[in-house]
C-alpha cells in the first residue's frame, strides 16, 4: 500500500502547483470583473475629466454631447474587438499575449508591434506627465485655500501659488509608489483610485449644479464660444475658434482613452469565466459610466461658467469660499485619484523595460540580485517583492524625468489634447480593428471589410485634426511661458 499512497500524494501536490500556476506557466491570475472594472475606471476617469466642460464651451450644446456619444461608442466597439485579441488565434483557448505589443506581434507581425510599443509607451508616458501637471495645480489649489483662511481673500501673496514645488511633492510620492511590482499587485490602489473618483465626481457636479442655479438659466450656446465681436463674455477669432475646436475633441478622445492598458488589465484576470467575457463585462459598465458621468459633469460644469468655463474645472470652483473645506476635498480625493491612475499608466512601462533589461542581461548582478524589501512605516512592516537595485534606479529615473518635463511644459488642456489626438486612433481604432480582421479572416472588399475601413478612416481625419489644434495651442502657451518656477 506505501508506493500506492506514494502515488495518491504525488498526484495531488502535481495537482496542487498545476492550481497555482496558469497555462503560461506564470502565477495564477485572481482578478475578476470587478478589479478589472476598478482598473478601467481608474485609467479612463482620470486628468481628462476636469478638461470635459472646457471642451463642451468650446463646440457647444449641440455638437458636444454627439462627439462624446460617438467617442464612447466607437471606444466600445473597438474595445470589444481587443479583448478578443488577448488570446489567439482562438479567443478563448489560444495562446496568451500579456500585452498589447505581443497581441499586435503574433496576429499583425513584428514591425506593426514596433509601432504599437512606440504609440502605447508615448501615450503611458504622457498620461503621466498630464496626472503630474493636474495633481500638482490641486496641490496648489488646497495651499491658496489655507492662505486665504489664514491671511483673508484680498491677500496678493496667495494668488501666486506656483506648481513647481507641489510637482516634485508629487513626484517623490510616485517614486515610492512605483517600487509595487507589477499591476497585479496595485489592485488594491485602483479600488482606492475608483472610490475617489466617485466621491469628488459627486462635489464636482453639486458644485457646478449649485453655481449654474444661481443664474436663474442655463448658460452656453448651442455652437459654443462665439465668432467676433458679438460675444459679450469674450471675442473669439475664426482661428481661435477652430484651435478650440480641435483642441477640445483631442481632449474628448484623450477622455476615452484606456485601450493602451486593457490588455495589461485582462492579464490580470483568472482564466474562468474566459478572459475576454469577463473583460467584456468589465468595458461595458466602465464605458457606460464614464459616458453618463462626462455628460453629466461636462454639461452641468458648461451650464455654469458658458463661454468662461476654464480649463481645470476646480480652478473656477475653487472661488466657492464659503464652503471652501469641500472644494479642499475634491481636490484631495482627486490627488489621491490620480496616484493610483499614475501607477495604472506607469506599471507597463516598468514591467516593458524590465522585462528586456533581464531578457539581454541576465547574468548581471544589479538586474537580478535582490535587496532587503521591507520597509516599516507606522509602525507597520511592509514587504516590496523583489526589489533589485536596477528596479530602484530605473523607477526613480522615469518619475524623476516625467517631473522635469512637467514643470518644464505645465500646459494642461494642450498636452491632454495632443495625446489624445495622437494615440486614440492607432491604439483604439486601427490596431484592434486590423486585428480583428486578421483574427476572424475578414474577406477584402467584403461589405464588413468596407465598414470597418470606413471606420478606421473617419477616425483617422479627427485624430490629425486634433493634432493640429493641439500643437498650435502648445506652441500659444511656450510664448512669455517661464519654466521651472518653485
Amino acid at each position: 500500500m506505501a508506493p500506492q499512497t506514494l502515488d495518491i500524494e504525488g498526484a495531488v501536490e502535481t495537482q496542487m502547483k498545476s492550481l497555482a500556476v496558469d497555462d503560461d506557466g506564470k502565477p495564477a491570475r485572481t482578478g475578476n470583473q470587478w478589479t478589472a472594472l476598478a482598473h478601467v475606471i481608474t485609467a479612463v476617469s482620470g486628468a481628462g475629466v476636469l478638461s470635459l466642460a472646457w471642451s463642451l464651451s468650446q463646440i457647444g450644446w449641440i455638437a458636444g454631447p454627439v462627439v462624446i456619444v460617438v467617442l464612447a461608442l466607437a471606444t466600445l466597439y473597438a474595445s470589444f474587438l481587443l479583448a478578443d485579441c488577448y488570446r489567439s488565434p482562438c479567443p478563448v483557448t489560444g495562446t496568451r499575449n500579456d500585452t498589447y505589443s505581443k497581441c499586435v506581434a503574433n496576429i499583425l507581425g513584428k514591425p506593426q508591434a514596433w509601432i504599437c510599443a512606440l504609440a502605447q509607451y508615448i501615450d503611458l508616458y504622457g498620461a503621466t506627465v498630464a496626472y503630474t501637471i493636474v495633481s500638482s495645480s490641486s496641490m496648489a489649489s488646497i495651499a491658496q485655500s489655507v492662505c486665504y483662511r489664514k491671511h483673508g481673500s484680498q491677500d496678493a501673496s496667495c494668488e501666486d501659488m506656483r506648481s513647481g514645488r507641489y510637482m516634485l511633492i508629487f513626484g517623490a510620492m510616485e517614486i515610492l509608489f512605483s517600487q509595487l511590482q507589477d499591476m497585479h499587485r496595485v489592485w488594491w490602489l485602483s479600488i482606492v483610485a475608483t472610490l475617489m473618483s466617485f466621491s469628488y465626481s459627486f462635489i464636482l457636479l453639486t458644485l457646478s449644479a449649485t453655481k449654474a442655479s444661481e443664474h436663474g438659466h442655463s448658460h452656453g450656446t448651442a455652437f459654443g464660444v462665439a465668432v467676433g465681436p458679438h460675444d459679450v463674455l469674450g471675442d473669439v477669432s475664426p482661428y481661435q475658434k477652430t484651435l478650440g475646436v480641435l483642441q477640445a475633441i483631442g481632449n474628448m478622445s484623450y477622455s476615452f482613452l484606456f485601450t493602451s492598458v486593457l490588455i495589461e488589465i485582462q492579464d490580470t484576470l483568472k482564466c474562468s469565466p474566459p478572459e475576454n467575457k469577463t473583460m467584456k463585462k468589465a468595458i461595458s459598465v466602465g464605458v457606460l459610466y464614464t459616458t453618463i458621468f462626462y455628460m453629466a459633469l461636462g454639461g452641468i460644469g458648461y451650464a455654469a461658467y458658458g463661454s468662461k468655463t476654464p480649463g481645470n474645472l476646480l480652478q473656477a470652483l475653487g472661488s466657492y469660499h464659503h464652503v471652501f473645506w469641500l472644494v479642499d476635498l475634491a481636490n484631495l480625493f482627486i490627488i489621491i485619484q490620480i496616484m493610483g491612475a499614475y501607477q495604472v499608466n506607469a506599471q507597463p512601462i516598468f514591467g516593458f523595460v524590465e522585462d528586456h533589461a533581464v531578457k539581454y542581461f541576465r547574468r548581471r548582478r544589479i538586474i537580478n540580485e535582490e535587496q532587503p524589501s521591507h520597509v516599516v512605516l507606522f509602525q507597520t512592516k511592509f514587504t516590496v517583492d523583489h526589489l533589485t537595485i536596477f528596479r530602484i534606479v530605473w523607477r526613480t529615473a522615469f518619475v524623476i524625468l516625467t517631473t522635469f518635463i512637467s514643470m518644464a511644459l505645465p500646459f494642461f488642456n494642450a498636452i491632454l489634447g495632443l495625446l489624445g489626438a495622437m494615440a486614440y486612433w492607432p491604439l483604439t481604432i486601427y490596431f484592434p480593428v486590423n486585428m480583428h480582421m486578421r483574427q476572424s479572416k475578414v474577406r477584402p472588399w467584403s461589405a464588413k471589410w468596407i465598414g470597418l475601413q470606413l471606420f478606421v478612416g473617419v477616425f483617422l481625419l479627427v485624430s490629425c485634426s486634433g493634432i493640429a489644434g493641439s500643437i498650435q495651442g502648445i506652441l500659444q502657451a511656450v510664448k512669455g511661458h517661464q519654466a521651472f518656477r518653485i
